[in-house]
């Protein structure tokens, strides 16, 4: 290949293309790296040797350190021009290493938490040793805003927008914003594959991850929910396939 032809296929690469509406639905997988995070443990009530008490629980541990997980997603949307707007559903699933916390309690704490059980005794900036813990599968839903660089090679574009987090099977979920950018390689008129860089931020997500249980003077008495509130602060890379019409 002469340097005349090699230099001509690199312009023609880099040249930005008249850009065109067209709709799209782009399908992939990843891998999630969630940054360590404060969270709390709460319940409107306690068992404390039996007894029900009528009051107000809470654990404060420091810093929890998440797993990386495995997360696959969905996103439909159409391109105006250099402008496109898009709905994006991706898996997300904080679960917890099994690890040594330091954490403050108000009072003992001795139940399960997603089914593990979880001892959490009163005192000042105490040591806890937690199990591994399995968060419920969670979702998170955006709407985004695109602009991309239209080009007849590698097309790359950002994203951003406001998301919703599902903590629960209860559908209860919180607003945070999922932000990135992404680099498309066209295959075909139709077909292309990209590979992109995803942020989630959602501060205080609630879960509610059991109940407290108890009975006092063989009655048994109402109890709260168990909720675990954390900040999500989520990184992700992915990659798939994208479908245009």
């Amino acid at each position: 290949m002469s340097k005349r032809t090699v230099l001509f296929a690199l312009i023609a690469a880099s040249t930005p293309i008249p850009a065109h509406a067209q709709t799209f639905v782009d399908v992939f997988a990843g891998r999630s790296f969630p940054e360590r995070t404060a969270a709390s443990i709460t319940a409107n009530e306690a068992r404390i040797d039996d007894v029900i008490i009528p009051a107000q629980l809470r654990i404060d541990v420091e810093s929890l350190k998440p797993t990386h997980s495995t997360i696959f997603g969905v996103r439909a949307g159409h391109w105006f021009d250099w402008f496109g707007v898009a709905v994006d559903a991706a898996t997300l699933n904080p679960d917890v290493k099994r690890q040594t916390v330091r954490a403050t309690a108000n009072l003992r704490f001795d139940e399960q938490v997603f089914g593990r059980e979880v001892i959490v005794d009163p005192g000042r900036s105490v040591a806890v040793d937690i199990p591994r813990v399995g968060v419920p599968t969670t979702a998170t839903f955006a709407a985004l805003a695109m602009v991309r660089v239209p080009r007849s090679g590698v097309q790359p574009y950002v994203f951003a927008g406001p998301a919703y987090l599902v903590t629960d099977s209860d559908i209860s979920g919180h607003w945070g914003v999922r932000a990135g950018g992404e680099a498309k390689i066209p295959l075909s008129r139709s077909i292309a594959v990209f590979g992109e860089y995803r942020y989630t931020g959602v501060n205080d997500a609630r879960a509610v991850a059991g109940r407290i249980g108890g009975t006092a003077r063989g009655v048994s008495g109402s109890t709260g929910d168990i909720l675990v509130g954390f900040d999500v602060r989520n990184h992700s890379l992915a990659g798939g396939m994208s479908f245009s019409f």
